[in-house]
């Protein structure tokens, strides 16, 4: 069993180290997204309990803030962020705090700086709920269907790096992300996943392996179904098998209503 859980543990840094990663790119939008006000609010259910969640993102020209609020049996947290871009200037800003029910906090700063086209550096700290703080840097580029982010995770204290790079990999309904994380002792893990859309949401399969060599699997299948109400049901299901054979299972369940409101058109002044 100390094997399995190995692994899992291995997957969900992986996993960490790529929801930085995407908190800190909203703030490079490489394409144009739509002004307005998007809001979702519902209730989830996963094999850790149950709870209610609430979230808002503004987006207009130049900006991009957002919240998120949630509730369960432990209490309630949220995250907010607020990102900035001059396109004139090519630079932005990321800031973000998330709180948890315990009163713990997280947070994060840095600037973005456009560095050719389809690509910026970003550079920041992360401070974790312990008050550590991390020195961030990444690397992204987006072009033919192909983007990077190569990131660096450095403690000042000790100067000791993590890297995570990723290659996410777009064609005709499929998406290909391939993850490698190199600790400070030279071990890696790599994670290697595959999204497949089809008419009622997506496929996700791949395999996580190891600085051992030693290799997990995992599965999702997730579907969303539009109900009589007007709400929207997603579910998540699917497993993870460990090197030894043990089986996780993955089983989470979100009902929600989202609605969409554009920004007012800009008024065009009378001629006179």
């Amino acid at each position: 069993m100390k094997t399995n859980q190995t692994s899992l543990n291995l997957s969900l840094l992986i996993c960490a180290g790529a929801l930085l990663v995407t908190t800190s790119a909203h703030a490079f939008p490489h394409r144009a997204a739509p002004g307005g006000t998007t809001n979702r609010t519902g209730t989830y259910q996963n094999r850790s309990g149950s709870g209610t969640f609430n979230q808002t993102i503004n987006r207009s020209p130049g900006s991009a803030t957002g919240s998120t609020s949630w509730t369960n049996a432990k209490g309630t947290g949220d995250h907010t962020f607020d990102n900035t871009w001059n396109k004139s200037t090519g630079t932005g800003t990321h800031q973000s705090s998330t709180t948890f029910a315990d009163g713990k906090t997280s947070s994060s700063q840095g600037t973005w700086a456009k560095t050719g086209t389809g690509s910026a550096d970003y550079t920041g700290t992360h401070t974790g709920v312990n008050g550590q703080t991390t020195d961030v840097s990444k690397a992204v580029t987006d072009a033919n269907g192909t983007k990077t982010v190569d990131s660096t995770y450095t403690n000042p204290t000790t100067d000791k790096s993590t890297t995570v790079d990723k290659t996410i990999t777009d064609a005709n309904g499929s998406k290909q992300v391939d993850t490698t994380k190199t600790g400070p002792n030279g071990k890696t893990v790599t994670s290697d996943q595959d999204f497949t859309k089809d008419s009622t949401g997506y496929t996700q399969t791949g395999t996580v392996t190891g600085p051992n060599g030693k290799t997990a699997t995992d599965s999702h299948d997730v579907t969303y179904t539009q109900n009589g109400n007007g709400t929207t049901t997603r579910t998540a299901t699917g497993s993870i098998t460990g090197p030894n054979g043990n089986t996780k299972p993955i089983d989470n369940t979100q009902t929600f209503t989202k609605t969409y409101t554009p920004n007012p058109a800009p008024v065009t002044p009378p001629v006179d």
